[in-house]
């Protein structure tokens, strides 16, 4: 039996370069692919009280859907009219994104936590999130418009069941 020849080491590696350059190269990449990521922008309403400061990441994108995590921190404290005292809010949210381009629908799951003893408020409560959202892939501006019902485990009222609360939420804010 004859052994194979021995062909040089430089041509074994160029061969395998070639085989998986495909694999490393990103010239197809979809034009709604987005390198800015990362969000922080003020919401009005919508799963806080009155207003809260956040931060979101994308952290899966695959042609127009996308996937991405949210956590925000907010008070009352400008505010307070009528409110038995101020407390902090902190909403988290899993979001998920269809679009092209910079307009996307906007849906998400959520949960609001307030930091109160107060007897007659909630502390926890659960979002459902339906939208419009504006962003470039790039960066820069960045605008959500939504509905953002929600329902508590603590009814508060004389109704029987859980009481289906709407709500509606603006925020602006900037994409890096």
């Amino acid at each position: 039996m004859h052994p194979l020849p021995r062909r040089p080491l430089p041509l074994r590696v160029l061969t395998l370069l070639l085989l998986f350059l495909p694999l490393l190269t990103q010239a197809q990449r979809y034009p709604g692919t987005f390198t800015a990521r990362n969000a922080a922008y003020l919401e009005i309403s919508g799963t806080s009280d009155t207003y809260s400061f956040n931060l979101d990441r994308i952290v899966y994108q695959h042609s127009v859907f996308k996937t991405a995590v949210r956590a925000g921190i907010g008070t009352n404290l400008f505010f307070q009219e009528g409110e038995p005292g101020v407390y902090p809010i902190v909403p988290l949210e899993l979001l998920g994104l269809v679009g092209a381009t910079e307009n996307h629908l906007e849906v998400g799951l959520g949960y609001t936590r307030r930091f109160t003893d107060h007897p007659d408020l909630m502390r926890h409560m659960y979002f459902a999130r339906v939208g419009l959202r504006y962003q470039r892939p790039k960066g820069g501006l960045l605008v959500r418009l939504a509905v953002t019902p929600f329902v508590s485990p603590e009814n508060k009222s004389d109704t029987p069941g859980l009481p289906v609360v709407p709500r509606f939420g603006l925020s602006v804010g900037r994409s890096f």
